[in-house]
């Protein structure tokens, strides 16, 4: 990300804008006091004395400024570089609306572009992209563009000369040829290394298109440096709350809804439970069938809501509609939980934690651990089908919801897998996952009561998360039920919402 094609030469790269930040902060007097009886750095010069001066002049900053002020200082030297040079990629955000997005399409864009000049033969700021360096810049994304972990960013500097890098054996001549600063790349080379708190430096180069993307200020820190003895340098930056809120979270919060609408609509296809489509959506099994009765995916007008209620209450009392409701954060009205409490509906979820929750590829952690009497396979039959309808029906619902015969049909889809879990050659535990495109969602975990607090849910989950990722889905869902939340978030699954159902007549 940023503009590569920023002339540095033009903006003054040099030793002075260290000065204009410092006098800026601490005023004239201060950076006379610093700089008294020592030889300013500079960047032609340095490399002859191993940036000795630079050294010194770190050393005294450290001593006379407090931390925080000079972290923030160096953060903000850049060169001459400020965020309205690329103030281009907040449009592309704002168009886009989804940062994950913004993030990846960045990364594709700039992985193309190395591509090509692996292609083309042409260089990269003098540095020529062969089949190695091409290969370890796709192993290394945070180079691309920024990888987002949480509410943080973290990025991953270029090293200044990557073939070298790439050969170098003696992790100190690894650390020189990653290091870009002309004021502290010699100084690894000798004794006397310069301050990784220049590295903040570094920090606000990074942070120039970021600040431009969010349009603001914002805090970081670099969490590895070469100047600190890392092999290779990477800063993490805060993303501010509302940004989180607004490009990620809504996103989010639909991704597992809409998961949880295909699982719903998925009995359906055994054709004994019936999906009614409308406002409201819901399923009920047939006359004279088994299986589950939900109300989901819930849109009511805002204009006419007083008007769709009553009937559908009245649909409830008949046995047309279910009793059962479930809501999601983009259900409509936005205040859907209280319009149905005036109408005599119940919150059988207050106090409860049940939350929906997601799983991004690079959060994954594999819990799948098979000691000799573990074994886990794909259903595949129907008879492997029985096995793991009995399982289910035993460890998590308490009742026949569902049946082999009817819902075979899962096992024939592509799109849905069945997992089972044996541990002795008994079946004891279960998953299932569906996949849209490059989302998918896991369902069905379940462990007969006897066998719990073994792994065998993780192992089963993990098998079944693996393959998904190998596939190349870039997301999973769940709804996680209070008693196996441990068991998510050990995987790497984060809370997005708390499930609300709505029950009326209880």
């Amino acid at each position: 990300m940023g503009d590569t094609t920023i002339n540095y030469e033009e903006l003054g790269f040099g030793f002075h804008t260290f000065k204009k930040e410092i006098c800026a902060e601490l005023g004239e007097a201060f950076w006379e006091t610093l700089t008294a009886d020592i030889v300013l750095p500079d960047m032609d010069t340095e490399c002859k004395c191993k940036c000795h001066n630079m050294y010194v002049f770190m050393e005294r900053l450290k001593e006379m400024a407090p931390g925080e002020t000079a972290e923030k200082i160096l953060r903000r030297v850049r060169h001459g570089l400020h965020p309205s040079q690329v103030s281009q990629v907040r449009e592309e955000l704002l168009a886009t609306g989804d940062l994950d997005a913004f993030l990846c399409k960045s990364k594709e864009d700039t992985m193309a572009y190395f591509v090509q000049l692996n292609k083309e033969k042409k260089d990269f700021y003098g540095q020529e992209i062969t089949d190695e360096v091409l290969e370890f810049i796709r192993q290394n994304p945070a180079m691309l563009a920024p990888v987002r972990r949480g509410n943080k960013l973290l990025c991953m500097a270029f090293p200044y000369n990557m073939a070298e890098y790439l050969k170098a054996e003696d992790e100190v001549m690894k650390r020189y040829h990653a290091c870009h600063c002309p004021f502290a790349k010699e100084s690894i080379l000798s004794d006397a290394t310069v301050s990784p708190l220049l590295c903040h430096c570094s920090q606000g180069h990074v942070m120039n298109s970021m600040e431009a993307l969010f349009d603001r200020e914002l805090e970081g820190r670099p969490i590895r440096s070469v100047l600190n003895g890392d092999l290779r340098c990477e800063y993490e930056i805060d993303i501010p709350e509302d940004i989180m809120e607004k490009y990620v979270r809504s996103r989010e919060k639909s991704i597992v809804a809409a998961n949880y609408f295909r699982y719903y609509r998925a009995f359906s296809l055994s054709g004994i439970v019936d999906w009614h489509q409308g406002p409201v959506e819901w399923i009920m099994p047939k006359e004279g069938e088994k299986g589950p009765s939900l109300a989901f995916h819930i849109n009511l007008d805002e204009q006419e809501w007083e008007r769709e209620l009553p009937a559908l209450i009245e649909g409830i009392k008949a046995g047309r509609v279910p009793s059962r409701w479930i809501v999601t954060p983009d259900d409509l009205p936005g205040d859907l939980i209280e319009r149905l409490e005036s109408v005599g509906f119940q919150n059988l979820s207050a106090g409860g934690t049940e939350p929906g929750m997601l799983l991004y590829e690079h959060e994954f952690r594999s819990c799948l651990s098979l000691g000799d009497t573990m074994r886990i396979k794909r259903v595949r039959t129907r008879e492997e089908m029985k096995i793991w309808v009995d399982v289910v029906n035993t460890a998590l619902h308490g009742w026949e919801m569902i049946d082999a015969e009817h819902y075979y049909v899962w096992v024939e889809r592509e799109d849905i897998r069945l997992y089972l879990c044996e541990m002795d050659g008994v079946a004891v535990s279960t998953a299932a996952t569906i996949r849209t495109g490059d989302v998918a969602s896991l369902e069905f975990v379940s462990t007969l009561e006897e066998y719990r607090r073994r792994g065998a849910a993780a192992a089963v989950s993990s098998r079944a998360l693996e393959e998904l990722f190998a596939d190349g889905v870039r997301a999973v869902t769940l709804s996680g039920a209070e008693e196996a939340l441990v068991l998510y978030k050990n995987l790497g699954f984060n809370e997005c919402f708390e499930n609300v159902i709505m029950m009326y007549g209880c």
